[in-house]
């Protein structure tokens, strides 16, 4: 492999920089609309925020079908296996940040 190290360690941890770029985009969202001069007093758009959990679901799961073929590759690495691990965690951290979503009616 004549691969470089930086881009294959960013290609591992892409899930993980994805699923924080969300959970600070989608909480500070609804904290700021939520606020008493907020930009919607009424409650978050759960538009926004679901098209937000939609995006990222599909980064992820981008991600986890391109390293779909680890498990039966006999030349995968610790990147590869970090890729294919990262991605399926990711994927869950996401969905579960996003429960409230279909659970929030407005602020409170």
């Amino acid at each position: 492999m004549n691969e470089r190290f930086f881009p294959r360690a960013l290609r591992a941890t892409l899930p993980l920089i994805v699923w924080i770029v969300y959970f600070a985009f989608t909480y500070a969202t609804a904290a700021a609309q939520c606020s008493p001069g907020g930009l919607r007093p009424e409650g978050p758009d759960r538009v926004l925020l679901g098209a937000a959990t939609l995006l990222a679901l599909a980064i992820c799961a981008w991600v986890a079908w391109g390293a779909r073929t680890v498990p039966g590759s006999p030349h995968a690495g610790l990147l590869d296996w970090t890729r294919l691990v990262l991605a399926v965690l990711a994927l869950v951290a996401i969905a579960w940040n996003g429960v409230p979503l279909l659970l929030t009616a407005g602020c409170a």
